[in-house]
C-alpha cells in the first residue's frame, strides 16, 4: 500500500494521540479506584504516567508510519511495545537506580498501563488510523488524462486490422474529449506525457479508482504497456490517493474493471487473468471497501468495457455477445454499436459519434447526449472510457 506522506503523518499522529490519551486516562482512573477513590492520588498518578504516555505516543506514531496499524495484531503489538517501553522509562525515572524498585514498579504499578496501551492501540488506534487513511482527499470530480504520444500510430492492436492513424485528427479529437469533461465540471489532471509509449493515452488501463481515496495500480496484460503505470501512480498519489499495486505474475487492465454502485465487475479477458482478479478481491478486502467483485468472462472484445459501460443511474449498456443478465439492470445497444459511454454527470452522457444508435437509446432515456468523434482512437481498439481515469 502506498499512502501519501501527508495523509500517513496525519493518520499516525491522531492514532498515536488517541491511544496515548486513552491509555493514560484509563490507567489513571484504574489506579484512582484501587487507591479507594483518593482525589489526591489522581494528580500524583498523572505525573508519573506522563512519561510512559509520551513514549507510547512516539511508538504508535512510528508504527503508523510503517503501516503496522493496518492490522489488529500489528496495532496490538505496537501498543504492547509502546506500553512496555513507556513502563520501562517511567520505572527507570522513578527508581533512580534501585533495580528491585525498578522491576517491581513495571510488574506492579505500570501493569495497568501496559495492558491499557496494548488494548487501546488494537481497538482505538487502529480504527483512528484506518479512518484517516480512508478519508477522501479534498477535491471535486477529477479526470486524469494523458496527451497522445508522438508514436500513437504504433499502438497495439489485437482484434482489428491495423489502419493508418491520423495524428493531427487524433489530437483534435483528444482536445474535444477533454473539453467535454471540463464543460461538465471535471477538473483535469494531465499525467506526464510519454512520447515513447504509444498506448499511454489510454490511461484508464494503468489504474482503477475503487473509492474517493483508494486506487489500484494495475499490471497491464501487454508487457509493453507496463511502463505506463509509474507516471499514473505519481499523479494519483499527488492527488491524495492511497495506492495498492498489482503484483507479478498477475495481470489486470483498467479497461476490464467496471464499478457500478457497490459492485465491481471485472472482465476475465486476454489482458486480465485469474490472478489479477484474485488480487483485486484482496485489495478490496485490505482497503476495507464495501464492494463485491464479480468476474465476467470476456470474448469478442479487448476489454470488458469494450462491451459494457454504465449510465449515471447504474443501468449497464451491453453489446456483442455479453449477457445482459450478468449486470442485473442492463440494456442491449443496437447491433454493431458501441456500448462504451462516459457519464459526465447525473444528466449528461458522452457517446462516441460512431454510435448513433446508442446515442438515440441514451437520449430516449432522458439524458443529454454529448457526441465526440473518437474514430482515430477506435482504430486502436479504444473506447470513450479509455481516455481518462475519473474519480
Amino acid at each position: 500500500m502506498i499512502t501519501p506522506w501527508s495523509r500517513r503523518l496525519t493518520a499516525s499522529f491522531f492514532a498515536a494521540l488517541a491511544t496515548a490519551l486513552v491509555a493514560f486516562a484509563v490507567t489513571d482512573l484504574a489506579l484512582y479506584l484501587v487507591s479507594q477513590l483518593s482525589l489526591a492520588a489522581i494528580g500524583s498518578y498523572a505525573a508519573v504516567l506522563a512519561l510512559p504516555a509520551l513514549v507510547l505516543l512516539i511508538v504508535v506514531f512510528i508504527a503508523g508510519l510503517i503501516d503496522a496499524l493496518s492490522s489488529w495484531w500489528g496495532a496490538l503489538l505496537a501498543g504492547l511495545v509502546g506500553g512496555l517501553l513507556g513502563a520501562a522509562a517511567g520505572g527507570l525515572a522513578a527508581a533512580k537506580g534501585d533495580l528491585i524498585k525498578y522491576l517491581s514498579s513495571i510488574v506492579g504499578f505500570y501493569l495497568f498501563f501496559i495492558v491499557a496501551a496494548a488494548v487501546t492501540s488494537a481497538l482505538l488506534g487502529r480504527v483512528v488510523w484506518r479512518s484517516w487513511i480512508a478519508r477522501p482527499a479534498t477535491r471535486g470530480r477529477v479526470a486524469f488524462v494523458r496527451v497522445p504520444s508522438a508514436n500513437l500510430a504504433e499502438g497495439i492492436v489485437t482484434n482489428v486490422p491495423r489502419t493508418l492513424v491520423d495524428r493531427d485528427a487524433a489530437d483534435k479529437q483528444w482536445d474535444d474529449y477533454v473539453s467535454a469533461l471540463t464543460g461538465a465540471g471535471w477538473q483535469i489532471v494531465e499525467v506526464a506525457a510519454a512520447d515513447d509509449q504509444p498506448d499511454a493515452v489510454f490511461v484508464e488501463d494503468a489504474a482503477v479508482v475503487l473509492s474517493p481515496s483508494v486506487a489500484l495500480l494495475t499490471r497491464p496484460g501487454a508487457e509493453a504497456r507496463r511502463a505506463e503505470v509509474a507516471a499514473v501512480g505519481d499523479s494519483l498519489r499527488t492527488s491524495g490517493f492511497t495506492l495498492f499495486e498489482l503484483e507479478a505474475p498477475g495481470t489486470l487492465d483498467g479497461g476490464d474493471v467496471l464499478v457500478v454502485g457497490s459492485t465491481v465487475y471485472v472482465g476475465r479477458s486476454g489482458r486480465t487473468d485469474a490472478d489479477g482478479i484474485r488480487q483485486l478481491r484482496e485489495v478490496v478486502a485490505m482497503a476495507n471497501l464495501d464492494l463485491t467483485v464479480v468476474a465476467v468472462p470476456v470474448t469478442g472484445g479487448l476489454h470488458l468495457k469494450s462491451l459494457a459501460s454504465a449510465l449515471p443511474d447504474g443501468t449497464v449498456l451491453v453489446s456483442g455477445g455479453l449477457e445482459p443478465s450478468i449486470f442485473g439492470r442492463a440494456l442491449r445497444v443496437p447491433a454493431g454499436e458501441s456500448a462504451n459511454v462516459v457519464a459526465l454527470d447525473d444528466r449528461t452522457v458522452l457517446v462516441p459519434a460512431s454510435a448513433p444508435g446508442t446515442a438515440d437509446l441514451v437520449a430516449d432515456l432522458g439524458y443529454t447526449v454529448v457526441k465526440v468523434d473518437l474514430s482515430e482512437f477506435e482504430k486502436l481498439e479504444a473506447s470513450a472510457t479509455c481516455l481518462s481515469i475519473r474519480s
